[in-house]
């Protein structure tokens, strides 16, 4: 009987206590820091049983709208251009007149779990001897490769 509604419910939904919660009928949930374990509340037995789990390589383990488990990465985008203006991940512009070269997109820490490692590289230099800068040159490595873009071969795009 369900005492809320004061009716009859069929056995699969009698639902499942577990670690001091109640489990409707078949509900999933997920357990463990990384996702280890898939379990599922059988209403008729009132069991829940776990099966071994891990996310698949484009996944990582999280939560997303208050729902924890096996979420797609997250995809991003950040850029420089022009005298450099950036745009960074999270969306904030800004501008940056050095002349050096800087890093502007790497991984960090073990929050980036089934991402390939990879670094993107700029090079600013002055422009015409005035206070401002431009991008001279791009570097990126990624998979073993270095792909190298430079302003002085328009057009040319160098892979090692």
């Amino acid at each position: 009987i369900d005492k809320g509604a004061n009716q009859c419910v069929p056995p699969v939904a009698c639902g499942c206590h577990h670690q001091g919660r109640y489990l409707q009928g078949g509900e999933r949930f997920w357990e463990g820091e990384e996702c280890q374990s898939l379990c599922t509340c059988n209403g008729t037995t009132g069991a829940v049983r776990c099966t071994p789990y891990a996310c698949a390589a484009q996944e990582s383990c999280r939560v997303v709208e208050g729902e924890y488990g096996c979420h797609p990465n997250p995809h991003g985008t950040c850029s420089a251009s022009g005298d450099p203006h950036y745009l960074s991940f999270d969306g904030e512009a800004f501008d940056f007149q050095g002349t050096c070269r800087y890093v502007l997109a790497t991984l960090c820490g073990n929050t980036t779990r089934g991402l390939q490692d990879f670094l993107v590289e700029a090079r600013n230099e002055p422009w015409n001897g005035l206070t401002v800068s431009i991008t001279a040159e791009v570097f990126v490595n990624v998979w073993g490769h270095r792909v190298h873009i430079s302003r002085e071969r328009h057009g040319v795009v160098q892979v090692r």
